[in-house]
């Protein structure tokens, strides 16, 4: 009896951690899709959609590459339970760890998303990129802000 309760606790405990890699995968996922389509309700224009890709996410924060027309720049999120919220809109600022630290993300965070950031570019062509880092300064998106940003865009 001791043997079957012993290998019942064992699959449930394999079974526990199977489902959560699968979860946290799909977690990733559902959030790309959130934060592409809340972009895309943000800004998106009578026959001029936002592209969002790509996006890379760490923990509750997240940047995502966007462009629209011959725009382009990099949105910085944040996750608040289920739902996310854009904190700022970027160019070549998002890609220093300080840039994204001055946005009130924790420096390990803001080191671990920039590295995944420049390996996500790492695969696009030079144009996209320098379409992501075309947008001039930053725009604080939070509307309790402290304090106001300068931007040219």
């Amino acid at each position: 009896m001791k043997r079957m309760i012993l290998s019942v606790g064992i699959l449930i405990s394999a079974f526990s951690y199977a489902t959560g890699a699968i979860a946290h995968s799909q977690t990733n996922e559902v959030s790309q899709g959130k934060i592409q389509e809340l972009i895309s309700k943000t800004f998106d224009k009578p026959g001029l959609k936002v592209k969002t890709a790509p996006i890379v996410i760490e923990g509750k924060v997240a940047i995502a590459d966007w462009t629209q027309g011959q725009k382009g720049g990099r949105a910085l999120l944040r996750r608040k339970h289920h739902d996310w919220a854009i904190i700022a809109c970027g160019g070549t600022g998002f890609k220093d760890p300080e840039g994204i630290a001055a946005n009130g993300i924790s420096k390990v965070i803001a080191t671990n998303i920039t590295a995944k950031l420049k390996d996500a570019e790492a695969k696009l062509s030079p144009q996209e990129v320098k379409q992501f880092d075309s947008f001039d300064g930053v725009v604080n998106m939070v509307h309790d802000a402290k304090h106001s940003l300068n931007t040219k865009h």
